[in-house]
């Protein structure tokens, strides 16, 4: 792999993945497009939405049903030597048979080429040693869970870290122990990359937080999460309902002084706040400002005009992380802003001319962050009756695929969302 290469490269991918009733469905990727570098990642999203598919490609335990999943440059699916490195924490527990826990940890450690005495090395590190002498059919779900995440955290040289939910459902005594294994491995060069429906979860740990929405990655904003629930400058956010909130907790300085109450009556005027309410703390010490607004700048800003006027000593202002449903209308309107506008029952090739003030019109699109996408060789596709095969035929018959190149470091390249067709 080419220094500044890639490591997941997602083409046009379409998949299903088997979590329904009867191995059906549940959801899907149609067009996902996508190039991620080392780091730390979040892919943000529902079953529903795709992520579960979008596990088992990631981990090489499918093939997608059209385009492209490489990681190092390599398929996954056919490549057992690029499987080996990398470490999977899937949704549904898939630990080996074996009594006691310990005999299911050996069957993993040989199959990745390790001795089996490593078992207790590691499970230490996450204080799951006493699991070890444990039966397997004793462990419960979250048990389980545990100690495949610890399988997934020390992936002999790893390419790729996939991991479902490692904070919840998942028998880990100190959750911050993960956290600081997930970042280590970033910051030694592997793509780490966290499935979740969390934002919570997804801004602590990720540098680039992408959203999946229907089956496609539609958006990509920074790993704090502030933009997650932020609706587009040009779109009448306001008018569509779309709301952030913010706190604001206060030292209540003596009885009587200018404090919460104060501050809420304030603020009730302001034009840049919908909603406002307060509550005091234990003790009546400190109390907290609970604030809905269109716009979280605007809002801070009457907070901080509001607390000089009313001379209200403020000790911090924060935001809680945004709910699925708030990233959802959020995302409504980046698509609405960024989509061809046409008319009523016109085909998708027939744009109608855009509304004055309206931004520019384009495909969504997705930024490889960390590293170029490399361009690759065109899609395979029916080879004629007598042609000569072609090298990516010769690769499929062998179970390999060649490395695709890589363009130089830092070169810009945006991808193509493909047939996502929903919002």
């Amino acid at each position: 792999m080419s220094p500044g290469a890639p490591i997941v490269v997602l083409e046009r991918v379409r998949a299903r993945d088997r979590a329904g009733e009867a191995g059906r469905p549940r959801g899907g990727l149609f067009g996902a497009a996508a190039a991620l570098g080392p780091g730390a990642h979040a892919v943000l999203g529902a079953p529903e939405d795709g992520t579960l598919a979008l596990a088992e490609l990631l981990a090489g335990r499918a093939a997608p049903l059209a385009g492209r999943v490489l990681v190092a440059g390599r398929d996954p699916f056919r490549s057992a030597a690029t499987r080996a490195r990398i470490g999977v924490l899937p949704l549904a527990p898939e630990l080996p048979d074996g009594d006691p826990v310990a005999s299911s940890i050996a069957v993993a450690l040989r199959a990745r080429g390790e001795p089996a005495e490593r078992a207790a090395a590691l499970l230490d590190p996450l204080g799951l040693t006493p699991l070890l002498a444990r039966r397997r059919a004793s462990l419960g779900y979250a048990e389980a869970r545990a100690i495949e995440l610890a399988l997934a955290l020390t992936t002999p040289r790893p390419l790729l870290i996939c991991v479902v939910e490692p904070f919840a459902e998942v028998a880990v005594p100190s959750p911050a122990l993960v956290l600081e294994r997930l970042r280590a491995l970033a910051a030694g060069g592997a793509c780490v990359v966290l499935i979740t429906s969390s934002t919570a979860d997804a801004s602590a740990l990720a540098e680039h937080i992408h959203v999946l929405d229907r089956g496609a990655i539609v958006r990509t904003e920074p790993g704090d999460g502030a933009r997650l629930a932020s609706a587009p400058r040009s779109a009448a956010a306001g008018a569509l309902g779309l709301e952030v909130e913010t706190l604001v907790l206060l030292h209540e300085r003596a009885p009587g002084a200018p404090g919460a109450r104060a501050l809420a009556t304030a603020l009730a005027s302001s034009p840049a706040v919908r909603a406002c309410a307060w509550e005091e703390g234990p003790g009546g010490a400190s109390s907290t400002v609970r604030i809905r607004a269109a716009d979280r700048d605007a809002a801070a800003l009457a907070i901080l005009d509001a607390a000089a006027r009313e001379d209200v000593a403020i000790a911090a202002i924060s935001s809680p992380a945004p709910s699925m449903h708030d990233v959802r209308a959020a995302t409504a309107l980046h698509l609405a802003a960024v989509r061809p506008h046409r008319p009523f029952g016109a085909p998708s090739g027939v744009d109608a001319a855009p509304p004055p003030g309206a931004p520019p019109q384009g495909p969504v699109a997705v930024a490889a962050f960390g590293a170029p996408m490399p361009p690759g060789p065109p899609l395979p596709g029916p080879t004629p009756a007598g042609a000569p095969p072609t090298a990516l035929d010769e690769a499929a018959a062998d179970g390999s695929t060649e490395a695709a190149p890589a363009l130089p470091d830092r070169a810009p390249h945006t991808a193509g969302a493909g047939g996502h067709d929903g919002g």
